[in-house]
């Protein structure tokens, strides 16, 4: 997953960049600080997932990026004023995020996206379902790492995938633990969404490794895994319905 920044006040680039590693451990991150540099980086750079972008750069507003190009990714756009919101708004915008920022404020966009992203995500596999499974097949296998050797791993043998310090682990059904060099974010979209199931924002679960799940606090639904000592995994109350559907196949 690749996040773009434009922000030239470091504190604030540190700030989201901190954020955004605590969210997205696997991320790559890129930083720009004007509207020329950030066509550069463009001109030679794809597949950006989202972008922060300040509204007032040193060599004009950012806006002028959207003129020049359409990107085609959302965008959370940061200012001091209220002023630029409304000229915001077709440019890609998620969100208008008013500075000085809160790390709060970062969190609750970052669950928006999220949110938004899930959306899609089920109604492309909806879309897949409909025509008869004609668009990319979910990943058989992934490559994880153990020590310094790589390991082919079966989709069938995963019990769970989670992230934890920064780093994405997998769980197979024997107990064993892996490294795997990407987000979750990009799992959730190769692996069958009939096997695995994206809990929260730190879990992907398969299906078999659910040994039992009962409701919680204020909604939730508590699911207790195979080979998870810790305190069970928890799925949201706005999750909950989606995850009775899948469930039940």
């Amino acid at each position: 997953m690749t996040i773009l920044i434009v922000e030239k006040t470091e504190d604030n680039f540190k700030l989201i960049a901190d954020t955004l590693a605590e969210y997205y451990p696997m991320s790559t991150l890129g930083h720009c600080r004007s509207v020329q540099e950030t066509l550069a980086w463009l001109a030679v750079n794809d597949g950006v997932s989202i972008g922060f972008f300040e509204v007032e750069l040193a060599d004009g507003l950012s806006f002028e990026v959207f003129q020049e190009i359409n990107p085609g990714f959302p965008v959370v756009f940061m200012s001091a004023y209220d002023k630029y919101l409304s000229q915001a708004m077709p440019y890609q915008a998620i969100d208008y995020l008013r500075k000085p920022i809160e790390k709060a404020e970062l969190v609750r966009i970052l669950d928006k996206y999220e949110a938004l992203s899930k959306h899609f995500v089920m109604q492309a596999r909806n879309n897949e379902a409909l025509s008869n499974n004609n668009g990319n097949p979910a990943k058989e296998r992934l490559i994880v790492k153990k020590g310094t050797n790589y390991y082919v791993m079966p989709a069938i043998d995963i019990a769970f995938i989670y992230t934890e310090a920064r780093v994405v682990f997998l769980i197979d059904k024997t107990g064993d633990r892996y490294i795997v060099e990407k987000n979750l974010s990009e799992l959730e979209l190769e692996l069958s969404g009939r096997q695995f199931f994206r809990a929260n924002r730190k879990f992907i679960v398969s299906i078999d490794a659910i040994k039992s799940f009962k409701p919680s606090f204020k909604g939730k639904i508590a699911i207790e895994l195979m080979h998870l000592s810790k305190a069970e995994v928890s799925i949201s109350q706005e999750n909950a319905a989606q995850f009775k559907r899948w469930i039940e196949g």
